[in-house]
């Protein structure tokens, strides 16, 4: 008896042992260190219908001049009220930190995803208007839509060389909702309405700044998950 208890226990620790291990999937894997440096930043304002000022959210998407990773940072007011989200396209992988900011211990996450096909892509339709105006001294043109009971304008400029994965459309995530635009050209500015007066308005502040950036993962917990999700999710 004594015997199995001690075998018993044993299995016990064991198992727990191995339970606390991090679940690591086939094909989720990630970098230990990120570097980045280049900056663009951007703001999101909140309005009520008579249209005063609620709150704003600053987004600073950070990534590699001699690259493709990027990592949109969401700081928000508060201690562990900031994420931020890293898009690694060679281990196609996403790492999500949540709870960032104040001193905040937070949590990390990777995730695999996958680019949808062409026929799978959620597109937004543009509507050309004949308005144009300077943002950040790039000529940008206005376009209008209506999505479901939401309208808006989008400022599209052909100036700007960046993709729109590091552009305000990706780093205020209209892109998990609309995975592309219907006509080309970087995002500068884009407003969002509905029919109770609710605005958005989601804008460029500056673009191409020089500054470097650090995501270190060495030593840290991070969960898995089993599923790849579409691209744009995150």
């Amino acid at each position: 008896m004594k015997k199995l208890t001690l075998l018993f226990l044993a299995l016990v620790v064991f198992l727990m042992t191995f339970a606390s291990l991090p679940l690591n999937p086939p094909g989720v894997k990630w970098e230990q260190v990120y570097n980045f440096d280049k900056c663009n930043v951007f703001a999101m304002e909140f309005y009520a219908k008579n249209s005063e000022l609620m709150r704003t959210m600053n987004i600073r998407t950070y990534y590699q001049s001699d690259g493709e990773n990027f990592v949109v940072k969401m700081m928000a007011e508060g201690r562990g009220n900031g994420t931020e989200t890293v898009i690694d396209k060679k281990n196609e992988v996403a790492i999500q930190i949540i709870g960032t900011g104040g001193g905040a211990t937070p949590t990390y996450n990777a995730g695999g995803y996958r680019l949808p096909s062409a026929g799978d892509l959620k597109m937004l339709e543009l509507v050309p208007t004949q308005e144009s105006k300077q943002i950040l001294g790039y000529m940008s043109y206005k376009y209008t839509y209506t999505y479901k009971k939401i309208f808006g304008e989008v400022w599209l400029s052909d100036r700007v060389t960046l993709p729109n994965d590091v552009g305000v459309f990706r780093a205020c995530k209209m892109a998990a909702l609309h995975n592309t635009l219907s006509v080309p050209g970087f995002v500068m500015e884009m407003t969002t309405e509905d029919a109770d007066g609710g605005k958005t308005l989601m804008k460029t502040v500056s673009l191409e700044d020089d500054e470097k950036y650090t995501i270190d993962l060495k030593g840290v917990q991070m969960g898995t998950a089993l599923n790849k999700v579409n691209y744009y999710t995150f």
